[in-house]
């Protein structure tokens, strides 16, 4: 049959033959019942792994298949019972209602052990049950091979003397008797025992449910068309039911294919249930997940924990997840009763989203509570959500979900209420569109006016705060941002928390955005201050993204003071806090990843800072708050510095402050002026530096360390003397060690050798901790080069402060040698002298031979050793132990 045809089969069709397919039950009574396996369909697929599974269980006591309706339970034990690898008879008795009467059960038990030729002892059959399982264990005992007894459908049994019976047959059985228990659940026997003894093997829906290489084979049995993709959502969308799977393959392509399997599961699962329960799995496939209080709000009843985990343990479509607390339906289930409920009580349907809401909102879940409202098409109540309890979903990783439920509001109802502008003002910076915001905030800002509140009201601070947190903040306007927040955070102190749950995260909000402000105001006292109270504040309060942004500002706060350890732990900080929150790539995390970028920078990486910016970008996303973009400009223009293009970095910096909004501060200012001033200095523009900085105002140690270089260049020697000397005591680490660099190259060029190396190692021992490498690298490299070597040729200690950082400058790095060539007697006697500045002719004549012999000698070491060089050389022989 093609999937064409099976198409423009009725509902009831598809429904029947699905049923015929999963169940194969012949209902008989008494000693009529069925006792041998259902005969096998022809168009099912092996499921290979499945039958070594109870292949593998019933090496043990009991294996237990339990499922709900459609799992192909019967059809895998069938399939086993014809294809298993162990040889040895089954005894399969299908379960039915009037087997919850003993003597009927263990009547048929018996017949069923006769069919497959194991030999009862004694004559008329037994029906009592100790007779019963005396004579089974008996017989057992002269078998050869295990006997398996097959109970299906014993989700059937719910007689407490059966139940019992059963439940102590399997536990005491004889070693030659094996269990298979298949059925929708076994509650009601007692296996405890032998799941803790690891006796019982359980195969539940998890295993049951059809793998995309399983559904391949099936689409081939019925000979449908699909593409993979399709096949692999198929799969997704009914998760593995092998029913549900079946159905909507053959009813790819007809008008309803959810129908068939509604029916199906209405017939299977629904009818089967009192009017009480199928009210209450109705009413409770509202929200997507289900609790018992939840549950209770919706159907006005209290049992609804107990009635959830009755449903789970019956394999209802339903299971606990997490914790247990909490329920869900399978997919399909769950549409199934959707469609139901909306048939045939469609006015209940919004007044349930609406308990849901209210529900979720009083329990602090925010998007459930907002969708269910948006359901029910209740704007208002969405749009106060959003400002009593929602808003700080804007800066968290579910902000597209929460937008998205904010796209649903109808444009026209925008300004309805200040709430709703509100909303409009967050949809539209969701789209980039900043002019647009204005608008809505303007209706938002009249409706407050004409209510004529006495005081500050929750929608007032959180009006405050979108404007100061996109607008104001966005445009760089940072002394009206700092004014605002501040106004802020004094009105959310008159606030009580029952007028708005959100109010402690509100606050955070304006903490941060007031220290963003006084950063880049150049307060960095007050900043760091605030910048700690925010991010402690934003843990407390449940804004992990907060947290980060506001570590982002402390890294790059800790870089601009110098210290490059610092900001590396914060950045760090920011990242991982980001990262628990899934949101690595986050617009809040811009800040941490350009502070990464500077610290490369300093530690002579330039492609890894190319990097960090690269991220940066991406992170930032289309709408870019101006102070991030303005120290973008600076990386990418420190970055063309140090690769030579002069042009570049120039354009860089030329077009942040051509292009962008009016900026108010004056931190970033100086950080240009600073960027400049290097670029000057890379390509001889010494003057321009002197003109900038010597008109004698107070400035920082970076600026003075620019001023100072342009004085060395300008012949102002003794000027920039004084100053490096002021700055190599100074705090910012990465200033000093680039002042201290400078006067080892001044005391070098004036011959005094042992200055140079004094200061040399004070700016490697400074350098070393942070792994400062810039100024070696940037600043006079040749000469810092020279310096360096000389300084390895002084150094007799490995272990000596900055020496990992001398060997990165020379291009030294020490190098093991798995094995050398041993050195002659003559050879160890010129290599003593390889650490120190002889020549080989001064080698010569201190060892009384020859120049050529000492350089024949230095070249068998050099071979010996694998070096290319003296210094080298020197490098291995430490390493080996001969220096």
């Amino acid at each position: 049959m093609s999937v064409s045809t099976a198409a423009r089969r009725t509902a009831r069709g598809l429904e029947e033959r699905m049923r015929e397919l999963a169940d194969h039950d012949i209902s008989l009574r008494g000693s009529g019942a069925r006792t041998a396996g259902p005969r096998l369909p022809t168009n099912i697929i092996p499921r290979a792994r499945l039958i070594e599974a109870i292949d593998v269980g019933t090496r043990g006591t009991a294996t237990v298949i339990s499922a709900g309706a459609g799992w192909g339970k019967s059809t895998l034990a069938a399939s086993w019972s014809s294809a298993r690898a162990v040889p040895g008879p089954i005894a399969w008795l299908t379960v039915h209602d009037e087997h919850n009467d003993p003597d009927v059960f263990w009547s048929d038990l018996l017949r069923a052990m006769a069919s497959v030729g194991v030999v009862l002892p004694g004559n008329p059959p037994a029906v009592d049950e100790r007779d019963c399982q005396r004579r089974i264990g008996v017989a057992a005992a002269r078998l050869r091979t295990p006997v398996v007894v097959v109970l299906d459908d014993v989700h059937k049994l719910v007689d407490r003397r059966v139940l019992g019976g059963l439940g102590s047959f399997v536990r005491r059985a004889p070693a030659q008797v094996r269990f298979v228990l298949s059925g929708r659940h076994a509650t009601g026997i007692s296996l405890h025992q032998l799941r803790v003894s690891g006796e019982l093997t359980e195969i539940g829906a998890a295993d049951l449910a059809f793998r995309v290489d399983e559904a391949t084979a099936l689409l081939t049995l019925l000979g449908g068309r699909m593409t993979a993709a399709q096949l692999a959502a198929t799969v997704r969308h009914v998760e593995g039911w092998p029913v549900g799977l079946r159905l909507a393959l053959l009813a790819d392509g007809s008008p309803r294919p959810e129908r068939a399997a509604d029916t199906y599961l209405f017939d299977e699962v629904l009818a089967g249930q009192l009017e009480v329960r199928r009210r209450f799995l109705l009413r409770t496939s509202v929200p997507d997940r289900i609790c018992g209080p939840l549950a209770d709000a919706l159907t006005g009843n209290q049992d609804g924990q107990r009635t959830l985990e009755q449903l789970a343990s019956e394999n209802s479509f339903i299971e606990s997840v997490g914790s247990g607390r909490w329920f869900r339906y399978h997919p399909s289930f769950r549409a199934a009763l959707r469609r139901r409920l909306q048939s045939t009580e469609p006015a209940i349907v919004p007044q349930l989203h609406l308990r849901s809401a209210r529900w979720h909102a009083v329990s602090g879940d925010i998007l459930p509570a907002l969708t269910h409202a948006a359901v029910a098409t209740n704007w208002q109540l969405v749009a106060e959500l959003v400002v009593g309890r929602g808003l700080p979903m804007f800066a968290s990783p579910d902000r597209a979900d929460f937008v998205e439920v904010l796209d649903r509001i109808p444009p026209e109802r925008l300004s309805d209420s200040a709430e709703l502008a509100l909303c409009g003002a967050l949809v539209a910076y969701q789209h980039g569109d900043l002019p647009g915001m204005s608008q809505p905030l303007g209706v938002a800002r009249a409706l407050r006016a004409a209510a004529r509140p006495h005081r500050p009201e929750p929608i007032d601070v959180a009006l405050g705060l979108i404007e100061s947190a996109t607008l104001v903040r966005w445009q760089g306007d940072l002394s009206r941002l700092l004014a605002i927040s501040t106004d802020l955070i004094a009105d959310a102190a008159t606030l009580y928390t029952d007028q708005g749950p959100a109010l402690a995260q509100y606050r955070t909000l304006a903490l941060s955005n007031k220290a963003v402000a006084m950063m880049w105001l150049g307060h960095f006292d007050h900043a760091d201050r605030y910048l700690w109270a925010a991010a402690s504040n934003a843990r407390a309060a449940g804004l992990p993204l907060v947290g980060a942004n506001s570590l982002g500002h402390l890294a790059l706060l800790a870089f601009f003071r110098g210290s490059v350890g610092e900001a590396e732990e914060h950045a760090t900080a920011a990242m991982t806090m980001a990262d628990r929150a899934d949101a690595p790539s986050h617009p809040v995390v811009a800040a941490a990843r350009l502070a990464r970028a500077l610290i490369e920078l300093e530690r002579g990486r330039d492609v890894q800072a190319a990097e960090e910016l690269r991220r940066s970008r991406q992170a930032g996303g289309e709408i870019r708050e101006f102070a991030l973009t303005v120290v973008a400009a600076l990386v990418r223009a420190r970055i063309l510095t140090d690769s030579g293009d002069e042009s570049g970095a120039r354009a860089a910096l030329r077009d942040v402050w051509t292009h962008a909004r009016p900026l108010r501060s004056p931190l970033l200012v100086r950080l240009s002026e600073v960027t400049e001033s290097e670029i000057d200095l890379a390509f001889g523009g010494a003057a321009a530096v002197v003109a900038r900085y010597g008109g004698g105002r107070r400035l920082s140690p970076s600026e003075q360390l620019c001023l100072a270089r342009a004085y060395l260049a300008g012949a102002r020697e003794s000027e920039g003397e004084a100053l490096l000397a002021v700055i190599r005591a100074s705090a910012d680490r990465v200033s000093a060690v680039a002042a201290w660099v400078f006067i080892a190259l001044m005391a070098d060029a004036h011959g005094r050798v042992g200055q140079a190396g004094v200061a040399l190692q004070r700016a490697l021992a400074l350098a070393e901790p942070e792994r400062i490498r810039r100024p070696f690298q940037h600043l006079d490299s040749q000469r810092v080069f020279a310096l360096a070597e000389t300084q390895q040729w002084l150094a007799e200690l490995r272990d000596a402060a900055g020496d990992d950082a001398l060997a990165e400058i020379t291009g030294e790095l020490p190098t093991v040698v798995p094995a050398a060539l041993p050195l002659s007697e003559r050879e160890m006697e010129v290599l003593q002298y390889l650490p120190t500045m002889l020549t080989a002719g001064e080698i010569a004549d201190n060892l009384t031979i020859s120049v050529n012999t000492v350089k024949a000698h230095m070249r068998s070491i050099y071979r010996k050793f694998g070096a290319g060089r003296r210094r080298e050389a020197v490098v291995v022989a430490r390493q080996l132990g001969l220096l």
